[in-house]
């Protein structure tokens, strides 16, 4: 018997898996379940479709220019990055980062008004308007600014023209301060706590009957919401044109956000370029200013000379003398040109306040090596104010280029003052010669020298007048004619539904429908405690099953309590005579002792006993039942025998064996001429020491010299061991194990006491099957289609009566003879 505990040990380590047989049974019993969990969760489905906002997806292509090696050489070709004073980074990267920043989002929508968001009720949710409200929202850009939380506001109409509106404010409390107006006439302003808030008509579209919504989102919250819905990559790492795609539940509105972005990101270039041109036309503005004032008081100072002295022609001595000092006075001009515009920089450049500021350039500083500096410390400086805008002064690429720019600023100093040094010189050189040919001219007469003075400061300050405002000119060319930084490659456009997915959601609805079912049945399965089928049986055990028996009725004590009869041929009948048949096949030669037991009580080990023992009378055998489960007998009342407190306990209770005294005990033809039954008795105080005695090893074999079987109904294995003391008198064991009462503990239970050997010869009769049950139907094959009225024609594995032969008609005597 133990090669059964191994064989199951392998069969259970082998269908570890999944079980499909129990799976395609789940399947087939509970088919409807499957077609309703499909048919709710398609529909659910569906709803969550028909009112769910779809999600599209709009994209454009955009060419962003790259900038970022543009003045990283000085003068004669000399690369600053090779000498570390600039380290350029990815120009084309940090261009994707700034137009995928909150600042630049935040602009575009301020731009569309993407910070009033519209909704209209619908009959189960509401619906977004873009572009169609009846009715447009504003708050004044001042307390636009300040706005840190919604402000939801809502419409009903009252006329053709006439709204009322609700305005939800913030408060302390828990709940809104609600501010109701009513209006009539467009446009309007309401002054509320939160700042004067304007509605306009939208024309071409009427009041609606229905409920409508605006809310007013804080731009800088909209702008982050924006910003982290954009998705920008580079189409390729050898070009710089990126594709941006956004998704948003109205595609017209995606369309346009990416237009404006890319708008707003241009405009936020282009503000950085002209900043320089800016601080370069208020530095030209102010030189003018003074330089024309000094020009007008050296003219009048002429004037006042010439009306003073009557003075109208100058002689023309010393021409020769006066002609090379005339030569050396434009160099003097040219030198005070450069030195007065060098020493304006140079003060500058040395005011602390102005540090990491823009330095005017371009203009008319003959010296390429500075100017070239000046252009690459405003590059920069832009740079790093572009940088400052996405992210804070302490991050590592901000402190990188602030080090960068410092470095360049204090070289920019540097070069000017050398610059100074240098013009110095070249001006004392220049002095000493005019000093040289002018002594050559000192016979001319004093206001001749003295107008020639006034008239080289005139020509000094008439020629840097007109410089500058040549230079002026050329800045408001270079600030009217700036290129913008990106240009559209492809126009926004529409590039499908991303989200939901009809047909995945459908499709999952249905997976999900069919699974949901299989999953719970499934796991109901795995977690039944109880052996309710033969399946859960042969998956607990590898016992040998030798019969299954049919629920019946509710059994009474008595008659009904024995369900085979003579002369009936139904399912009952045909279980009892299938264990009948096997049971020949159990036991030897000169075996005739059967045990009935369980593992707990109710299991029906009494009725199996009982109507086992009818059947092989019917058979023609003799047979008696002897009621061994002394702590709880039932046998008496279940044959409705008469309580005379006659049974084995009063013959085991004797001193010596008193067959006759045994023969008292039994009752004779209970139920039928072959059927006797010797009921337990009296209940005695020992019942374990009287099991022991020998007296019932000589009773047992009295016995089997009068009888072909005999039953023993022995107590529940699983509440005493009267059984296991019983074991050596026992030829076959019957273990009963009932349908949704045995649990899968108590037949590890059973494998645990075979494999110990404690009861001899033991097979399992499954008992309680109720085949009403569709499980069971399926199993054994009963239904609808039966021949036995109710229950069926057909007895699951045995065949048509088993397969170990068939029944006719009993004789006139009550035997049944087997064909």
């Amino acid at each position: 018997m133990t090669d059964y505990i191994d064989e199951e040990k392998n069969d259970v380590e082998e269908s570890s898996g999944i079980d499909f047989r129990l799976i395609w049974s789940i399947i087939v019993l509970n088919w409807y379940w499957f077609i309703i969990s499909a048919v709710i969760c398609v529909g659910i489905g569906y709803l969550y479709l028909r009112y769910q906002h779809p999600a599209y997806q709009a994209s454009t292509k955009v060419l962003i220019k790259d900038e970022s090696n543009t003045g990283s050489k000085g003068a004669q070709g000399m690369d600053l990055e090779q000498l570390g004073i600039i380290n350029n980074t990815n120009g084309f990267d940090n261009e994707l980062e700034i137009i995928s920043s909150a600042a630049v989002a935040t602009r575009a929508v301020k731009a569309l008004k993407l910070y009033v968001a519209y909704s209209i009720d619908g009959r189960m949710s509401t619906s977004e308007m873009y572009k169609t409200s009846p009715i447009l929202v504003d708050l004044e850009e001042s307390r636009l600014e300040l706005l840190n939380t919604t402000v939801p506001i809502d419409f009903e109409k009252l006329g053709k023209d006439k709204v009322r509106v609700h305005i939800s404010l913030p408060s302390k409390g828990d709940s809104p301060d609600v501010l109701t107006r009513d209006l009539s006439s467009f446009p309007c302003v309401v002054h509320t706590k939160v700042g004067k808030i304007m509605f306009s008509r939208n024309p071409g579209y009427d009041l609606p009957e229905r409920t409508f919504h605006a809310v007013i989102y804080p731009p800088v919250l909209m702008g982050r919401t924006y910003a982290r819905r954009l998705h920008a990559e580079p189409t390729s790492k050898m070009t710089t044109v990126a594709v941006l795609s956004i998704v948003d539940t109205s595609f017209e509105r995606a369309q346009d956000y990416l237009a404006q972005l890319v708008k707003s990101y241009n405009e936020d270039a282009n503000e950085d370029k002209n900043e320089v041109a800016q601080k370069t036309e208020e530095f030209i503005a102010e030189r003018i200013e003074v330089i024309q004032g000094e020009l007008g008081e050296t003219e009048g100072r002429i004037e006042g000379f010439k009306r003073s002295n009557e003075l109208t022609n100058l002689p023309t001595d010393a021409t020769a003398a006066l002609s090379q000092s005339t030569e050396f006075q434009k160099k003097q001009v040219e030198i005070q040109t450069q030195m007065s515009l060098v020493k304006s920089l140079l003060d500058y450049v040395q005011n602390p306040t102005n540090s990491l500021t823009l330095i005017p350039a371009n203009i008319g500083m003959s010296n390429e090596s500075a100017n070239a500096m000046i252009r690459d410390y405003n590059t920069k400086v832009l740079n790093r104010n572009r940088l400052i805008r996405g992210s804070s002064e302490s991050s590592p690429a901000v402190v990188q280029v602030t080090d960068e720019a410092q470095a360049l600023w204090e070289a920019v100093g540097q070069q000017l003052r050398a610059i100074y040094r240098d013009l110095e010189v070249q001006k004392n050189s220049i002095d000493n010669q005019y000093a040289l040919f002018a002594g050559k001219v000192s016979n001319t007469p004093t206001q001749e020298r003295a107008m020639n003075d006034m008239g080289r400061q005139q020509q000094i300050k008439a020629s840097l007048y007109l410089m500058l405002l040549e230079r002026r000119e050329e800045n408001y060319i270079s600030l009217i004619s700036t290129a913008n930084k990106a240009r559209i490659i492809d126009e926004p456009q529409y590039d499908g539904q991303v989200s939901p997915k009809s047909r995945l959601i459908l499709m999952a609805s249905l997976i999900l429908g069919l699974l949901l079912p299989l999953i719970i049945f499934y796991l109901r399965e795995l977690l039944r405690f109880r052996i309710e089928g033969r399946d859960d049986l042969e998956k607990a055990t590898k016992i040998p099953v030798v019969a299954d028996i049919p629920l019946t009725d509710k059994l009474l004590d008595g008659e009904r309590a024995i369900v085979v009869k003579e002369n009936k041929n139904n399912m009952m009948e045909e279980a009892f005579r299938n264990l009948r048949t096997n049971l020949r096949f159990l036991l030897g030669s000169d075996e005739k002792v059967i045990c009935c037991t369980s593992s707990v009580p109710s299991e029906g080990k009494t009725f199996v006993a009982t109507n086992l023992a009818m059947s092989l009378a019917l058979l023609g055998k003799k047979v008696i039942v002897i009621g061994l489960d002394i702590r709880k007998p039932r046998l008496v009342k279940l044959f409705g025998l008469p309580k005379n407190k006659h049974g084995i306990t009063s013959y085991l209770a004797a001193d010596k064996a008193d067959f006759d005294l045994l023969e008292e005990q039994i009752v004779k033809g209970v139920m039928n001429p072959n059927l006797d039954v010797l009921p337990a008795g009296i209940i005695p105080p020992n019942p374990g020491e009287l099991i022991t005695r020998d007296l019932l090893d000589r009773a047992i074999d009295y016995l089997k010299t009068k009888y072909d079987y005999i039953l023993l109904d022995t107590p529940p294995v699983g509440l005493v061991s009267d059984t296991f003391e019983l074991a050596r008198l026992v030829d076959v064991t019957f273990f009963i194990v009932r349908s949704e009462v045995t649990t899968k503990g108590d037949v590890e239970m059973i494998n645990r006491l075979v494999k110990e050997g404690k009861l001899p010869k033991t097979n399992i009769v499954f008992n309680g099957i109720n085949l009403k049950k569709k499980r069971y139907g399926l199993y054994y094959g009963y239904g609808k289609y039966s021949g036995y009225k109710k229950y069926g024609t057909y007895y699951g594995r045995y065949g048509h009566y088993g397969s170990y032969g068939h029944y006719g008609d009993s004789s006139s005597s009550g035997a049944h003879i087997e064909k």
